[in-house]
């Protein structure tokens, strides 16, 4: 059903024809559900740091970071948009509302806060810099100001545009200097792990394309302060992959075409950031989300924790790589078998299938040294208050023992009473707070999409040019993308988790200024 058109297409954005073959077939048989056999909890998939351990994970942090093996990885794309929605919504209201304009309407909860406290936001020195520029009175008398105006000015462009700019751009926090960006934050917050100026502070963005260069200016300015305080900033940046790009179903169940008949393709989702990660290289990666940073005063505490969890990771590596060697001996020997499997139950707490015992010693130290040689990740995660997101599970697996995953609500099966209630009695939340080892024993960076799960993905109902479609996204980044990981869950104070999901979070006191 593909035109010569077509294939030009996909031969201009790296996909093949049996990549396309295969979405549809996904799209239209569904994606099987994951079986959850039990949430994890404390002593049961989640562990907590011992206290008396702490320096030495901080120490063996120090070796990694004295060795240049820290780096940090920030998926930031995604527009700042959704933050706004409820002042979006109301904008919108406003313009096509027919009451007279002496009327006082009622504002709306979200609304009204915003307006309330509207001097409490980060990005009040950009806004009296514009309206100044407009040649509008300060908003130290805010009654002389419309609402209407305002939010206009904060929102839309002429103005600063917040509800078209990436989250990385966004005024975070205020110093008595000025105000931060969320970039600018996670920035000051890696030059934390770094005592000594040695080492270049090494950070990768995803941005999209529209923002590269806005990004780019950005980092530069960042780069020149950093520089005459004796700073080394090595950003780099990526785009998604125009061949990560997913087709879609129209209601026919067909490919899904625009209005000029050309077929549409969506972004991936933040699986496909997988090749981003792939393509960095790292060694000892930090992930974390660009909405979840907060301002100097609170950071040393979030700082070491993040430094234990990555002393952590190296001890388990070191641990690791020691035992894959021995396995390496050919014939294996019974004690480095023994060792190896103690390594895997005890310190990995990872279940080995039950047809482990039934094979001989040279199969079993194939099958220890295959379940050991895979990328590592610690994912913090911390006591669910109620956030939406995913969690830390056991999952089944019919051909293997069951698994540590994180897993989002969207995966579990909307039919099944039983697996929504468990789902539902999980006791942990996922942060996106994680440091995770990409290099195998010998220094080589794992291939990491080896090590997705294929069949755990997204399927939801979306439009375009107000047309229903059936959109594909690839496994999660830190669901299915990392499913074949070995992942160990710690938890972590809830205090490491301040994300700024709306406009409302900048008002939390995680957010607000150092009082005197």
């Amino acid at each position: 059903m593909l035109t010569p058109e077509d294939h030009l297409e996909l031969i201009r954005r790296g996909i093949s024809t049996f990549q396309v073959e295969s979405q549809l077939q996904r799209l239209r048989h569904g994606v099987p559900p994951i079986t959850i056999i039990r949430p994890c909890r404390l002593n049961d998939g989640i562990i907590q740091l011992r206290p008396e351990k702490f320096s030495e994970y901080q120490k063996q942090f120090e070796s990694a970071r004295q060795a240049d093996r820290i780096s940090k990885f920030i998926p930031a794309s995604g527009a700042a948009t959704r933050m706004f929605n409820d002042l979006l919504k109301f904008l919108s209201q406003e313009a096509s509302s027919e009451s007279s304009s002496n009327q006082a309407p009622t504002l709306p909860h979200a609304v009204d806060q915003a307006w309330t406290r509207l001097q409490d936001f980060p990005f009040i020195p950009e806004l009296e810099k514009y309206l100044h520029g407009q040649g509008q009175a300060s908003l130290t008398d805010q009654h002389t100001h419309d609402l209407n105006t305002i939010l206009q000015a904060v929102l839309k462009t002429p103005g600063l545009g917040y509800a078209e700019l990436p989250k990385a751009l966004l005024s975070f926090h205020r110093y008595q200097e000025g105000s931060r960006t969320a970039l600018e934050e996670h920035i000051h917050e890696t030059i934390r792990y770094h005592p000594d100026q040695i080492h270049s502070i090494k950070i990768h963005l995803t941005v999209s394309p529209q923002f590269e260069q806005a990004i780019k200016n950005h980092l530069h300015t960042i780069q020149q302060t950093l520089a005459r305080q004796g700073w080394k900033l090595d950003c780099t940046v990526s785009f998604q992959k125009s061949s990560t790009d997913t087709i879609a179903l129209d209601s026919g169940n067909q490919p899904f075409r625009g209005d000029d008949g050309t077929l549409v393709f969506r972004p991936g989702g933040h699986g496909a950031l997988l090749e981003n990660l792939n393509d960095h290289q790292g060694d000892i990666v930090f992930i974390s989300n660009i909405d979840n940073v907060v301002p100097d005063h609170l950071k040393d505490p979030i700082v070491a924790w993040r430094k234990a969890l990555a002393g952590y990771l190296v001890e388990l590596q070191q641990h690791v790589f020691r035992h894959i060697e021995q396995l390496s001996s050919i014939p294996a020997d019974a004690k480095s078998v023994h060792q190896a499997e103690a390594c895997i139950l005890q310190e990995l707490l990872l279940p080995l299938p039950q047809s482990y015992r039934e094979l001989a010693l040279p199969d079993q130290a194939t099958l220890l040294k295959q379940y050991l040689d895979r990328p590592l990740r610690i994912c913090g995660v911390v006591p669910n208050t109620g956030d939406p997101g995913g969690g830390p599970f056991w999952v089944a697996h019919p051909e293997d023992a069951p698994s540590r995953q994180i897993v989002e609500q969207s995966q579990v099966n909307p039919d099944s009473e039983a697996q929504q209630k468990l789902f539902a009695s999980g006791t942990h939340f996922n942060p996106v707070d994680m440091v995770c080892g990409v290099r195998d024993f010998q220094g080589n960076p794992f291939n990491l999409p080896e090590f997705v799960d294929p069949g755990t993905g997204f399927i939801g109902m979306k439009s375009y040019q107000g047309r229903p479609l059936k959109a594909l996204e690839w496994p999660g980044l830190w669901n299915g993308g990392m499913a074949h990981w070995i992942t160990i869950f710690v938890e972590i104070p809830r205090a490491n988790f301040n994300p700024v999901k709306t406009f409302l979070d900048w008002l939390h006191p995680a957010h607000q200024p150092e009082s005197n």
